[in-house]
């Protein structure tokens, strides 16, 4: 490990038993992607930050803060937009537990209408554009109100309709990435629909290509990547479909110039794209498919980090880290005391203190099941002991994200 104290005189290194809040910390005694931090450099905002820099770390590396950057610093970039553009700032109308009864149903029923949309294009080349858009308005719907309820539900998968499910959840990804960057209802419209029909051209690759568990040949490889060619050219001959035919045939491009089928560089890749490739990718590592295991939410958003500046825009990955964080609502979690539990609703004020609802003990017994909030740790009325360790994938001792679904509802 590099001592950077050595390269740069303005940092200082320190024991972590000396931070305080309003530091600048830069560097860790560790790699950032084996932290559970977002992402690297940030400045201390409560003691929350301070307690998991004591856990993971002896020392620290810290930069002076003058008192305007700690102003800017500590706003999320998106904030720092709004400042100028008078963007919409979305507020959660509704608890996600009063959301998820409402969402359940449209959830349901997106479903149903992404299923029936893709087997129509199977079977006949067609798309149906009022089935799209009212899948999408649908979810629109409820991410407006309060999207915790939807990115629960988007953890829901299964097997033997995964690229159905992909659509969808790549939609409702979008939409909440773009409620968050302050994006206006016609603008989360359009990107909704971009992340609903960006992968329609697989319904023209053949199964035995698009299933298959071992790796692809070269000639079966070029043919998996023309699905962006299939998807540009259906979607060219539907109308009022907006940029979704430019996101169809770019969403494989990289910032680098590296990626297919055009080679593009990050200035001749739109907006919509970039967040479409980066929700596409995201949701596609956190999913179990035929010939790949899923990754953890964490893992995932460190390999965003990771591939930030060049498969991945920089600025758009890392407000995406900000609105998904290590522990999205869905995600199964072990506490430090042992105890298993999934995560219900990410509090706004304390990224890595959300709401979780216990379901196993230490032992790996079953519990009453229990609702609890660990911002509460922040506040002095909750044992530390319940701090998050880390998560894991769907399934983990038969624990699975759709088993609770009613037991939500049934929450008041």
């Amino acid at each position: 490990m590099n001592t950077p104290s050595e390269e740069n005189s303005k940092l200082s290194k320190i024991h972590v038993s000396g931070l305080a809040i309003g530091m600048n910390v830069v560097k860790l005694d560790k790699d950032w992607l084996e932290s559970s931090f977002l992402y690297q450099g940030f400045i201390i905002q409560n003691n929350s930050d301070i307690r998991l820099l004591e856990d993971e770390c002896r020392h620290v590396w810290i930069e002076p803060v003058t008192e305007k950057e700690s102003r800017q610093k500590d706003k999320p970039p998106h904030v720092l937009d709004k400042q100028h553009n008078q963007k919409p700032r979305y507020i959660n109308k509704l608890s996600m537990t009063n959301e998820y009864e409402k969402s359940y149903e449209a959830f349901k029923t997106s479903r149903r209408k992404t299923k029936s949309l893709l087997d129509n294009i199977a079977f006949s080349d067609v798309i149906n554009i009022k089935e799209a858009k009212e899948a999408v308005e649908t979810c629109l719907e409820s991410i407006v109100r309060n999207p915790n309820a939807m990115l629960w539900m988007s953890r829901i998968r299964e097997a033997e309709s995964y690229t159905a499910d992909h659509s969808l959840n790549v939609c409702i990804l979008c939409i909440a990435f773009g409620r968050y960057l302050g994006y206006d209802k016609e603008e989360l419209f359009a990107i909704g629909m971009c992340g609903l029909l960006h992968d329609v051209g697989k319904m023209r690759v053949p199964v035995t290509v698009l299933n298959k568990v071992s790796k692809l040949d070269e000639k079966e490889w070029k043919v998996m990547q023309a699905h962006v060619i299939f998807g540009r050219n259906l979607l060219m001959s539907s109308p009022g479909i907006g940029q979704s035919v430019d996101v169809a045939y770019s969403h494989h491009e990289r910032i680098d110039g590296t990626g297919y089928p055009r080679g593009l560089d990050g200035s001749q890749i739109s907006a919509y794209t970039k967040i479409v490739s980066i929700v596409d990718s995201f949701d596609a590592m956190t999913a179990e498919r035929k010939y790949s295991t899923s990754m953890t939410s964490s893992a995932a958003v460190k390999e965003i980090y990771r591939c930030r500046g060049t498969q991945f825009d920089e600025k758009l990955a890392l407000q995406f880290i900000e609105l998904i964080g290590m522990y999205p609502p869905g995600t199964i979690v072990e506490l430090s005391n042992g105890y298993l539990g999934i995560v219900l609703e990410r509090s706004q004020m304390y990224q890595r203190l959300p709401k979780v609802l216990l379901l196993k003990d230490a032992l790996g017994k079953k519990v009453k099941k229990e609702l609890i909030d660990l911002s509460l740790i922040e506040k002095g009325t909750m044992n530390r002991s319940f701090l998050i360790k880390g998560d894991h994938r769907d399934g983990y001792q038969g624990l699975k994200v759709a088993d609770y679904q009613h037991f939500i509802l049934s929450i008041e």
